[in-house]
Order: C-alpha cells, then sequence, then structure tokens
C-alpha cells in the first residue's frame, strides 16, 4: 500500500492499493459513514442519446464493504453524496470497485491512532529493486523506491563488433559487473534486467553466476532500446507491476517453511487450525500469521476476520495467502489457518484434543 497524501484536518488520506494484502486492510479500515472518494464507472442519462457509461470521480456514503477474495477486489456500497453536476446522482446508491492498482481516498470524521498504524504499517511493505535497460551502445541502472526512481547510472558501452565474436559477451559482462556492484551497495533484493532478447538473456546469466555474498532474484523483460528510457519503458512492463506481488508471494513460502519445520521440531512453536490459532492469539502468542483468502467467505468467514483483526492488534505478522499462489494448496492442507508462535504452548491440551 502507498500512502500518496494525507490531511488528517479534513480527515482524508489517499492511498493506492499494491497488493491482495492492501485489500484486506483497507476491509477492516473503511466503515460505515466514512466517505470514499475514487474514479469509477457510472451508468448516466445523457439528453438525446440516452444511457451512457462514463468514467467519474464520485463520494460515496459507505453502507457496506464487501471483500472477494476470488476476484482480488473490494467492493464499497453506499450513497453518491457528491458527482459531477447535470447528471442527477446525487442520493442515489453505487458501488464502488477496489482492485490492486486503484487509487482512491477515504475520509473520516476522526482517525483513530490504530488504524493510521495499520494503514502505516501497510505502507511500510516495499520491494526494492534495481531497474537497469541496456542496448549495445548504453545502459542506465536506477532504483525503484515507492515515490519512484533514482537513477544511479548511465553507462555508455563500445557496442557490438561483428569481427569480434566474444563483443556481445563483453558487453553483457560490463553490464552484469556494475549491476551486481549497484544492487549490492543499495542493498536490493530484486534486480530487473530490460534489454533486447539476446542480450538480455546473457545479462541475467551473468549477474546469476556472479560470484557475490548477497543473492539477488533476476527477472528478465524486453524493451526496445538501453539507457533512461528504456528504464522508463521497464516501469510499465508487468514484470515491475508484478514485483510486490512475487515478492508477497515469497515471503509467504518462507513463512510456511518456516511453518513446516518448526510442526517437525518444536510443534509447540505453532498452532494449526483455526481452534488453536483463535486460542493462540487471545494468549498473545502468535508472532506470525497466514490465512488462506477462501476462508474469508467461508462459513466461518466472520470467526477469521476476528482472528485476524485480534492477531494484528497485537501486533503479530499478518498475511492473506490468495488461492491460486503456489502455497495455497499446502496451506490448504494444514486447515488454511496457521501461525509461528512467539513462545512454545502446549495448543492440543489448551483446546483439549
Amino acid at each position: 500500500m502507498k500512502i500518496v497524501a494525507k490531511d488528517l484536518r479534513r480527515g482524508s488520506v489517499r492511498i493506492k492499493v499494491e497488493d491482495v494484502d492492501d485489500l484486506w486492510v483497507i476491509k477492516n479500515v473503511v466503515k460505515e459513514g466514512d466517505v470514499v472518494i475514487a474514479r469509477t464507472l457510472r451508468d448516466v442519462k445523457l439528453e438525446g442519446e440516452g444511457k451512457r457509461r462514463k468514467t467519474m470521480v464520485v463520494s460515496l456514503k459507505v453502507k457496506n464493504v464487501y471483500f472477494q477474495p476470488f476476484a482480488s477486489r473490494l467492493r464499497i456500497h453506499g450513497v453518491i453524496v457528491d458527482a459531477p453536476e447535470g447528471y442527477g446522482l446525487r442520493g442515489s446508491h453505487h458501488t464502488l470497485n477496489i482492485d490492486v492498482g486503484t487509487e482512491f481516498e477515504i475520509v473520516k470524521e476522526e482517525w483513530s491512532e490504530s488504524l493510521l498504524r495499520r494503514l502505516e504499517t501497510a505502507s511500510s511493505r516495499w520491494v526494492k529493486a534495481l531497474l537497469l535497460a541496456a542496448d549495445f551502445d548504453e545502459a542506465s541502472f536506477a532504483v525503484m523506491y515507492r515515490q519512484g526512481v533514482k537513477y544511479l547510472l548511465d553507462l555508455r558501452l563500445p557496442g557490438v563488433n561483428e569481427r569480434e565474436p566474444r563483443s556481445i559477451e563483453r558487453v553483457a559482462e560490463e553490464v552484469a559487473k556494475h549491476a551486481v556492484r549497484l544492487a549490492g551497495s543499495e542493498e536490493v533484493s530484486y534486480i530487473v534486467v530490460g534489454s533486447p532478447a539476446v542480450l538480455r538473456e546473457l545479462i541475467a546469466k551473468k549477474i546469476s553466476e556472479s560470484p557475490t555474498p548477497r543473492k539477488f532474484k533476476v527477472i528478465a523483460d524486453s524493451v526496445s532500446t538501453g539507457g533512461r528510457h528504456g528504464v522508463e519503458e521497464l516501469l510499465r512492463r508487468d514484470s515491475v507491476k508484478n514485483l510486490l506481488k512475487e515478492a508477497t508471494a515469497v515471503e509467504v513460502e518462507e513463512i510456511l517453511n518456516e511453518f513446516t519445520y518448526l510442526l517437525t521440531v518444536k510443534p509447540d512453536k505453532t498452532a494449526v487450525g483455526l481452534k488453536e490459532v483463535k486460542v493462540a492469539v487471545q494468549l498473545n502468542a502468535v508472532s506470525k500469521l497466514l490465512v488462506l483468502e477462501d476462508l474469508l467467505t467461508s462459513e466461518v468467514g466472520e470467526e477469521i476476520e476476528e482472528v485476524v483483526r485480534e492477531a494484528e492488534a497485537r501486533k503479530a505478522l499478518v498475511r492473506i495467502v490468495p488461492s491460486e499462489t503456489p502455497s495455497a494448496p499446502k496451506l490448504k492442507g494444514f486447515g488454511g489457518v496457521v501461525a509461528i508462535l512467539r513462545y512454545q504452548v502446549n495448543l492440543k491440551e489448551v483446546v483439549g484434543e
């Protein structure tokens, strides 16, 4: 989640949704009576043209908030209190669809410290990545921050000598050398390589093979040119847009691996299933909690929501696991909800199993 702007004097926080976990956070932040301002599609009557669907910004006084895990979408239903003039929309009901990538505004009469802290915690999750765009003549390197990109280096390259078979490899080696150095000094976890096909794969290979104490996840994508224009092109590619989603999936997999290891060697530092997790949360014992998103719309959905809310309030790390991620089937095998504990508790004895 990105907090784009904050004006607490008028009770306004503007945010951008960056992953599925953000939708869960927003569902628990937006309450009945709040006003949500967002761009939406609405059928309107136009004189002489009949009904047409138009894009517009509306302000909606919230009545209900629905989380749709399978669609990775939040639906906010309420009454329009402000909209473009001439359409007669004020007072009518409407539903806003909030998806990953949506930017919108929440206005409350008063923001509690706990709700603001929840947004701030979600906004602190960010993947720092090195972006590079290279062709045979030039390369540019930049770090992707939440606020945008910071260019680190623009490099002139020797080009390709058709009489020198290794000239392409030398270009790749030069680019990879600078990429590894900059990625290490900037402490990034990801390197995104943008380049024409042959050079792209060669640069990615050289980076992956570089002897370095820090290992980077290398993602390769196609751009038409090197230099800063190439970096700008790379920013529009799906590889960069999906970076946070992939990083979240990696984090979930690491937590699940830690859980399965502890389940074998220290079972009392784990909680399996809703019963055990619920008790562990009440004991303030939960350090990390994974919940399969399907459970949020199941018959135990309300109970799951309460457990998640309480775990977050007690500063546990909570991750909602989308059903399409690689970790989902494994998590489902454990009942869809598991936790790693801060200290050992014999939960089977506590819950009477």
